[in-house]
């Protein structure tokens, strides 16, 4: 199923920012809607689209991608509409909010590298890391960057708010 011709999934891809350094990205539609139904996302519980990271390791490490994040009513999904190397199935990764002990918002600045990273957090039962959502912005020397990176903020925020709103924490 293509998810692209769903007219609400659309309307909220248009309003995906890519901020900072997370771009919009080339998907596969047909593939990225067979790995929502494998998860068992339907899209009639669609709140948000973002382009950002999904990342499950340490904060200062920047291995990840740009991928494109979903807030359903029952967590979080992630895809890039891809086939894994075995097996070939969907590639995707999720957070169920039923796993989810906490939630919030972290901030980790490196002023030398004039890095930001702008994430939420989830963690599950003894505070084990199921995952985290990063939004990066990128500092340029001699430049003033602060329009950016509160843009960059600011998408963080409003998926933040969303899944405060869904998650009802």
């Amino acid at each position: 199923m293509n998810v692209s011709r769903n007219h609400d999934f659309a309307q909220l891809l248009e309003t995906a920012a890519a901020v900072g350094r997370e771009r919009r990205q080339n998907v596969d539609w047909d593939v990225y809607g067979e790995a929502l139904g494998n998860a068992g996302f339907p899209l009639t519980g669609l709140h948000a689209l973002s382009w950002a990271r999904f990342s499950e390791v340490g904060l200062p490490a920047l291995t990840e991608g740009t991928s494109l994040i979903a807030v359903f009513d029952d967590g979080i999904f992630e895809s890039l509409g891809k086939r894994r190397l075995m097996g070939r199935g969907p590639k995707y990764r999720s957070i169920d909010f039923r796993q989810v002990a906490g939630y919030g918002d972290v901030d980790h600045v490196d002023e030398h590298h004039r890095i930001f990273k702008y994430c939420i957090e989830f963690q599950g039962a003894g505070s084990i890391l199921l995952g985290r959502l990063e939004w990066h912005a990128q500092g340029k020397r001699f430049s003033d960057n602060r329009q950016e990176i509160m843009a960059t903020a600011q998408e963080r925020d409003r998926v933040l708010a969303v899944i405060n709103e869904v998650a009802g924490h």
